[in-house]
């Protein structure tokens, strides 16, 4: 893969857009049908018996296509996006094109195709990946409290609104919000451990071809694809203007651990 171009090009990114697009819709069809599923046990007494049972039967078609748009980016369009992510990894990292789609520039060290650039890539990777969890999960950490808060306040006033707790506890709960907020969770911490049992790796200055130094790599490059394949989760690309500042500071430490490695390895 050539790193001549002075711009940054990432064609691997177009098998992402779907998902997005699907998860985008996934979230109204949620909130739509948690609305409905409030909303029908009075339709009868508000709207008439005709209307509520038009309005159940909206209810089913978007439950149906919710679980169908669900099914079709967990189980083909992400798995397939992170498939062809992984290859331009590899196809970078060893100068072996595993695929037609063309990067350039999406990888900030200076080694040469090995084991050891296959570790800075990973590297790079989980330290981007734990920081934008990690502002995802600033507002989603703000939104679960405020549901536990509303459903804890609802359980203690069950007695006069049990429609209500019903409700709030099938919202809470559902895949959509705590499910989600505890994957991000553990996703940050796992892409975490990676980066720093790679700093760690770089840090300690072992040799490039020892047996020990490429069994380091190349668990710490299965864990940080296993984390994302057991979320399932994309995160986002929407990055605000107070992660540029964070970004800066990225690309310093990326350049801080590669420096050590340098003068472990030499120049390769």
């Amino acid at each position: 893969m050539s790193n001549t171009s002075t711009t940054r090009v990432d064609e691997v990114s177009q098998y992402y857009a779907p998902a997005k697009k699907l998860g985008t819709i996934s979230v109204v069809l949620f909130w739509l049908n948690a609305v409905l599923s409030f909303v029908m046990p009075y339709s009868a007494s508000t709207i008439g018996e005709e209307w509520s049972r038009v309005l159940q039967a909206i209810f089913l078609v978007l439950v149906l296509i919710y679980f169908s748009i669900s099914q079709i980016s967990s189980l083909y369009l992400v798995p397939r996006a992170e498939l062809m992510r992984r290859k331009q990894l590899l196809s970078d990292s060893f100068g072996i094109p595993l695929s037609q789609d063309y990067t350039s520039l999406y990888y900030n060290n200076s080694y040469s195709p090995s084991v050891q650039r296959l570790g800075a890539n990973t590297m790079e990777n989980a330290l981007f990946s734990k920081e934008i969890a990690l502002r995802m999960l600033v507002r989603k950490r703000f939104v679960i409290f405020g549901y536990l808060f509303a459903w804890l306040l609802a359980f203690s006033l069950r007695h006069n609104n049990l429609e209500l707790l019903t409700w709030i506890t099938q919202l809470v709960f559902s895949g959509e919000i705590l499910a989600e907020w505890l994957k991000l969770e553990i996703l940050r911490f796992r892409h975490q451990r990676t980066y720093d049992e790679l700093y760690s790796h770089f840090l300690h200055k072992l040799g490039q071809d020892s047996s020990r130094a490429i069994a380091n790599v190349l668990n710490a490059f299965v864990s940080y694809e296993a984390a994302k394949s057991n979320a399932g989760i994309l995160l986002s690309t929407h990055i605000p203007q107070i992660f540029k500042q964070k970004e800066r500071k990225i690309d310093s430490e990326t350049q801080n651990s590669q420096t050590i490695a340098v003068q472990s390895f030499g120049s390769f």
